[in-house]
């Protein structure tokens, strides 16, 4: 059974399906929602576990899926089941509220970076190693007084995303 696949269920904003997932669907030119998902998480899969790393403790904090618009669609994501595997435990490790959170952060990591370095750019970016002490240091310079989870996570991941490659090792 080693492609046994997970059907994930996650609620979304219909803004968010409508505006985000399908301008990923529509840059990477991938046909569902599953295929993309794959694709992102292979991309980051070890950089989102040293990203949450610098968060650390996420106090099982709920995070709003969209505070503009108060619509929400169902939608469902087959993954593989080491996927699965990581996304829970990293669900566990940082305490975070949901799966779900973590499955739309590194949706909106990938369209905040295609949108400011266009899809090749970032991708290019996110293939290099990360210099992950040079983006803590930033991070932990810029945070000051954050206590809420979701406003550190925001901060992270749009430092790193405007300021990518200096975070990134030159090859």
């Amino acid at each position: 059974m080693k492609n046994k696949k997970h059907l994930f269920h996650f609620i979304v904003s219909e803004s968010m399906n409508n505006n985000v997932i399908d301008f990923l669907l529509k840059e990477f030119k991938i046909n569902t929602f599953s295929e993309l998902f794959e694709t992102m998480f292979r991309l980051v899969n070890k950089k989102m576990s040293k990203m949450k790393r610098i968060i650390g403790n996420h106090r099982s904090e709920y995070a709003v899926i969209d505070n503009t618009d108060d619509k929400r669609l169902d939608k469902y994501l087959r993954i593989s089941e080491s996927d699965y595997l990581r996304i829970k435990r990293w669900h566990s490790l940082y305490n975070e509220f949901g799966m779900a959170s973590t499955v739309r952060d590194i949706i909106l990591f990938f369209y905040n970076g295609v949108m400011k370095h266009g899809l090749e750019g970032f991708l290019e970016l996110v293939g290099k190693k990360l210099r992950i002490d040079k983006l803590k240091n930033d991070f932990l310079d810029k945070m000051t007084q954050l206590l809420n989870i979701v406003a550190r996570k925001l901060l992270l991941y749009a430092l790193l995303i405007e300021n990518y490659p200096r975070y990134v090792y030159s090859t």
